[in-house]
């Protein structure tokens, strides 16, 4: 009955694991799917649409949301605005908030020491070695969560660096072919579309329209993308357009500059992989070398002083 119940227990935890990792972002949150529903349906079939959703929106990302509301409670105002600026530079995957992350991380660090206790007492493993996996247990579910959004954050930048000299290019052609600055970025969303630049100029567009200044926009947008070189373009369009400055200039000379910077991280990688190909040659090639060179020089002195 013991061996069953960890079993089930096991099962469980692998499966809600899985589906929290391996699951594809998604362009239309609960919400959205509602609404879309009014609009196209009279109503009638709510608990359809209801049933139409993946498990993790009907089950994981409620439950993780209420054990959020709880952590959010406990956790210092530091820390969750320092978390929403990450899920920001993130691009929000999963169209996760604060309160969905803070609960998975809690759901790690409580979840996965109880999985190690269960193991040790069930198969009755040294409690000496419990006082190592514990601790570890605890600070993979305290690193891991912020390792994930790292990780997307870096990707995130890496495609923003590659794309933005070609965006630059579209905007000051656009620019120079008589287009204000907010048309340019409403090109730029049509030509370029799901790109993560795109989106963010797209985010940009409706902030402008509502009503927020373009100064406030665009530097919102530069601290939510997180790239220098995005930063020092929003400087230079945001300066151009306090002082009358020609912007197809302006971005011409940002767009070189881009390039240029651009050129010499390749370059500074280039110069960087002679000494990273060297650890892996000490530490599986030149071995496999020693071994098949002086191999059979060992093996005749072995047999000459054995006689």
């Amino acid at each position: 009955m013991e061996a069953a119940l960890l079993t089930l227990m096991f099962i469980s935890f692998l499966c809600l694991s899985y589906n929290l990792l391996t699951v594809k972002d998604r362009r239309k949150s609960s919400i959205s799917v509602r609404l879309e529903y009014i609009k196209n349906q009279d109503g009638h079939n709510e608990p359809a649409d209801e049933l139409s959703l993946s498990f993790k929106e009907r089950v994981i990302k409620p439950m993780l949301d209420n054990i959020g509301k709880a952590m959010m409670k406990l956790a210092p105002r530091e820390m969750i605005s320092g978390l929403e600026e990450k899920i920001t530079m993130a691009g929000r995957p999963n169209n996760w908030s604060v309160r969905n992350w803070l609960g998975f991380q809690a759901y790690l660090v409580f979840g996965l020491p109880a999985l190690i206790l269960v193991l040790f007492l069930q198969f009755r493993i040294d409690l000496k070695n419990l006082a190592l996996f514990l601790p570890a247990s605890v600070l993979i579910g305290l690193l891991f969560p912020n390792m994930v959004l790292n990780s997307r954050i870096r990707k995130r930048q890496a495609e923003v660096s590659k794309t933005l000299p070609d965006i630059m290019d579209l905007l000051t052609v656009s620019v120079e072919a008589g287009l204000t600055f907010d048309s340019a970025l409403a090109k730029v969303v049509e030509k370029a579309p799901g790109g993560t630049l795109a989106s963010e100029f797209e985010t940009a567009l409706q902030e402008i329209k509502v009503g927020k200044s373009k100064k406030e926009a665009l530097y919102q947008m530069a601290d939510r993308i997180g790239v220098q070189d995005f930063r020092s373009f929003v400087g230079a369009v945001i300066q151009a357009d306090q002082l009358g400055v020609s912007l197809g200039n302006v971005l011409r000379i940002q767009s070189e500059q881009i390039r240029q910077n651009r050129k010499q991280r390749i370059s500074e990688k280039a110069m960087k992989a002679p000494v990273k190909m060297l650890i892996p040659m000490v530490v599986f090639i030149f071995p496999s070398i020693f071994i098949v060179l002086l191999g059979p020089v060992v093996i005749n002195l072995i047999e000459m002083f054995s006689k």
